[in-house]
């Protein structure tokens, strides 16, 4: 006789619907990425769990059901859990009790949604130099030994650096994503949004020393029916991964025994950052980025501010 599952609570049922209504709604419309995807079904599922927990053995009240959210982050708070964490929790919550109410599974005032939630330090994005970037292009056969992964770990570099693309778009590249003659390269961002970025010379003019390389990587796979379309692939010539690009560059930066270590996102700051500081247009540097918003871009104008500063200090004879 096969095991029936625990029978839920008539009164969390509607938040059960509500929840995967809204799930395939971030999936569907909103077109999350699935790192983000997978952020707000473990932060809602650890919600609703801890809900029929907290109320086994009688349903909350109405005024207790409008304090649920507060009293569920306070437990959190109360466990040590770090203030990014509880951000991002705070935030899955309110989103989703926001659907909930306005997809009128519950009435409007439901749930407060004015609960308490931790700000978070605005930290300034680190970025390298392009003397450094060719410091680690150089050291890459020193890290690397088979002469075929070198030309990969190089390309993602060179990439990285002049196209400010992120890891997750630079992995999903395939091999008729480039426009040669222009050096342009077709980008699909975040919400499945294309745009095009620009790629330098040298990335164009070793992409063609590595194509017959990935050819000779995919005699090795017989089983992916895309195979032929992947960029990059890694040894068993399947498409890297995003975790492998930050497992090269991370190795990479210890190999150089950089300060800050390395990781994909700061070969986007640098290309930010360095085109603000040479006069390109923030509206410019949103559209080459892919930001929606002007905001996400605006940290990096804290950068180039921050360097000016240093520059005056150092320099001008009024200045102190």
């Amino acid at each position: 006789m096969p095991v029936q599952s625990p029978k839920r609570p008539t009164w969390i049922q509607p938040l059960h619907v509500a929840r995967e209504e809204f799930l395939s709604y971030l999936d569907v419309q909103r077109q999350l990425s699935k790192h983000t995807l997978r952020a707000y079904e473990n932060d809602t599922a650890d919600f609703l769990a801890w809900s029929i927990q907290a109320y086994e053995a009688s349903p909350p009240s109405p005024k207790q059901l409008r304090e649920l959210p507060a009293e569920y982050l306070g437990m959190l708070a109360r466990q040590n859990f770090s203030r990014s964490t509880l951000a991002r929790k705070s935030s899955s919550l309110r989103s989703f009790l926001k659907y909930a109410m306005k997809e009128e599974f519950f009435s409007l005032g439901t749930f407060n949604l004015r609960f308490h939630q931790p700000r978070l330090p605005q930290r300034l994005p680190q970025f390298i130099s392009k003397e450094t970037v060719e410091e680690l292009i150089a050291i890459v056969p020193l890290v690397e030994q088979s002469p075929v992964m070198q030309v990969r770990n190089q390309l993602i570099l060179k990439l990285l650096f002049s196209s400010g693309i992120r890891v997750s778009e630079l992995v999903a590249l395939n091999v008729d994503s480039f426009n040669h003659d222009d050096h342009e390269v077709r980008v699909k961002g975040k919400g499945n949004r294309e745009r095009i970025a620009f790629c330098s010379h040298d990335f164009m003019t070793q992409l063609q020393d590595w194509l017959p390389l990935r050819q000779r990587l995919l005699a090795k796979d017989q089983s992916s029916s895309s195979k032929e379309k992947a960029l990059f692939l890694n040894r068993r010539g399947k498409r890297l991964t995003d975790r492998s690009v930050h497992r090269i560059l991370v190795e990479l930066g210890q190999a150089l025994s950089l300060e800050n270590g390395l990781h994909p996102h700061m070969l986007r700051h640098s290309f930010a950052t360095h085109l603000l500081n040479h006069g390109v247009e923030l509206r410019l540097v949103q559209e080459l980025l892919g930001h929606v918003s002007i905001r996400s871009t605006q940290i990096y104008t804290h950068v180039s501010t921050d360097r000016l500063r240093q520059a005056y200090l150092k320099a001008h004879p009024r200045a102190r």
